[in-house]
Order: C-alpha cells, then structure tokens, then sequence
C-alpha cells in the first residue's frame, strides 16, 4: 500500500513536465534585469545619435533658414534738362512776374524735375558751345575763348569751379556727354574719355569705326550721347538711322532707324539710365518736330508724339526716369519775350 500506483505516477511526471517554470524563480528574474538594462542603454545611444544630427544639420526643426531676397538697385536720379545754346528772354512756366533771360552774361537755363525753370551763371568770360548738367549738381560746360582758347569748366552747386584749356594745336574739339568722372570729347581721330579730376585723355574709339570724319568727328554728327559703356550717334550722312554700340569693349553694332516715321533729321539724341531705351528728337519734310521713344534691344517703336510745329522750333529732352520722357519746346529766338512749352511722354 505504500507504493504509488503506476498509472498515477506517470501522469504526475508528465504534467509537471509540460508546465512553464515559475516567473518568481531566481534566474528568471536575473535574465529581466539584464534584458531591461540592455534595452535601456540601447534607447539612450539612439537618443545621442538624433541630437548629434540635429546639430550637425544646423537644428533644422527650430532654426528656418531666411529666404534669399536680391538686393534691389535705387532708381536713377532724373536726367537734368539743361536748355544749352538757347539765348533770348522767355515766360517762366511757373508764371513769374518778370520774364527769364537766357544768354546775357552766361545765363544757362534748367527746367528742373518740377517744372520750374531755373538759371545758372557760369564763370568766365567768353561763350560757351555746350553745358551739360550732372545728377550731384555739377555743370560741365564747354565753349571758346579769346587768343583761341577751349575752355573746359566744372562748376559745382555753390563751390569751387575747375577750368582747364583743352584744345590742342589748334584742333578742333566738342563736348559730347560727360558723367560723374569724365568728359567725352569728340577730337580729330575719335571719341576721347577725359579725367575731369587729372585731365588725362584716352581715346574710346575711333573715328574709323564709327565711320565718321576722321579729321573733326565731331562736325559730322548731328547728335550723341553716352551713358555707362553705350554710345548712340546720328551722322550727318545717315541722320534717321542712329547708331548704337557699346564702346567699353567697343562692339555690339546696331542700328535703330526711324525712317518708318517719315524721319528727315535727327536733332537730339537721349539715352536713358539703364540704356534700354532711346529717346530722339527728329524732324519731318513736311515741317515740325516729333520725340520718339525705341527700344534699344529690338528697335521697337514705343511712342512718337508731335512736339512743335514748326521746324525752327528747338527741344530738349530729358529722361525723368526708366519710362518717362520730358522736355521742353523753345520758340525761335524773338524780339519779346516768348513762351516755353513743357512736355512728358510717357511708354
């Protein structure tokens, strides 16, 4: 009776045998621990590993990197409309009571940006040929004197005033634009680049490649302008086709005709500030005088307007700025005083 039966005795061993050891027992719970501890420096390397590339990535989940903004250039300043190589009396357009007179002793006039006609006492005896204004306020003036002197003067707004004679061996000599640092002079030979501040001389281009008078160029134009490294030119020979080209390396040959409009002649030529445009004053066989406006890039026709009706008349015309031309009509020279009249044309 003391031995377990047979049966009984196996059945024990095998369900003690198919049952799961206790969680409780000692070696379960070291191999938790050791689980846990493994896990918990495997999360911590994880967590190094996104900081350093937080960092090396510059934080880019805090930090948005400023959008790129191109710096905008200031406009230009507005063209000076100097009324050079006008004499006579005329009405002020901003009906003053006595008249202005332009001539007499030097008196160079401007119609400044709002419309008020202005004046201007250059020194020196003599006459002067040519003035042209600078946006800070210089006036570069050209012209002969006595003993056959050419006298260049750079006249600053209520400061000192430079005189320099620049002819040579008697040649003759032009002013054609001048900007902040030179004077472009038209010479026997070419178109010469002269330092207002030291008085050096370098030609720009020649007269050959122009295909202009080599022995007075000058002579052989009707009209010129410069602006930055552009030069337009409107020779005598072929008046209504200006001609433009960079001369700063000289190159870039265009020619920009107005003969479409019924163009006689070519009287003033204006480049403006960015030299994408052209505008040009020009007359017609059958009387008056016009402004057009081209576009230098293609020689598309922008605008063209009827400015005077009688050819005798003389405009000046100036840029106010990238799309707005202005100017001024002045009568042919009377005994009593006469009247400007102001224009602006707009593309």
């Amino acid at each position: 009776m003391d031995q377990i039966p047979r049966d009984i005795e196996l059945a024990v061993r095998a369900a003690a045998e198919d049952s799961k050891g206790y969680a409780g027992e000692l070696p379960g719970v070291y191999r938790r621990a050791r689980r846990r501890a493994r896990r918990r420096v495997t999360a911590v390397a994880s967590a190094f590993v996104v900081l350093a590339g937080l960092v090396g990535g510059g934080l880019v989940v805090r930090q948005r990197q400023a959008a790129y903004e191109p710096a905008v250039a200031p406009p230009a300043p507005a063209q000076r409309l100097i009324l050079s190589g006008v004499a006579g009396e005329y009405e002020a357009p901003q009906n003053l009571p006595t008249p202005v007179r332009l001539g007499g002793n030097l008196q160079i006039g401007e119609v400044s940006a709002d419309d008020h006609l202005i004046t201007h006492s250059v020194v020196g005896g003599g006459s002067y040929d040519r003035s042209i204004g600078l946006p800070d306020g210089r006036l570069v003036s050209l012209g002969p004197r006595s003993g056959g002197a050419m006298l260049l003067t750079v006249q600053s707004l209520g400061g000192e005033t430079q005189q320099r004679d620049i002819r040579q061996m008697a040649e003759p000599v032009a002013l054609a634009a001048a900007d902040a640092a030179t004077a472009y002079l038209w010479r026997p030979h070419g178109l010469y680049a002269h330092d207002l501040a030291g008085g050096l001389e370098r030609l720009v281009i020649s007269s050959a490649m122009l295909d202009v008078s080599e022995a007075d160029p000058g002579a052989a134009l009707d009209a010129a302008d410069v602006v930055g490294d552009r030069l337009i030119i409107a020779g005598k020979s072929r008046s209504c086709r200006p001609l433009l080209l960079g001369i700063d390396p000289p190159g870039g040959v265009r020619f920009l005709p107005l003969t479409s409009l019924g163009c006689s002649r070519v009287t003033d030529l204006r480049l403006s500030p960015s030299t994408n445009r052209l505008a040009v004053t020009y007359t017609k066989a059958a009387g008056g005088v016009r402004v057009a406006v081209l576009s230098t890039e293609d020689g598309a026709i922008l605008a063209d307007r009827e400015v005077a009706t009688a050819s005798t008349c003389q405009v000046r015309i100036a840029w106010l700025n990238e799309r707005v031309v202005r100017g001024v009509t002045v009568p042919p020279r009377s005994p009593e005083p006469q009247e400007l009249s102001l224009f602006r044309i707009p593309t």
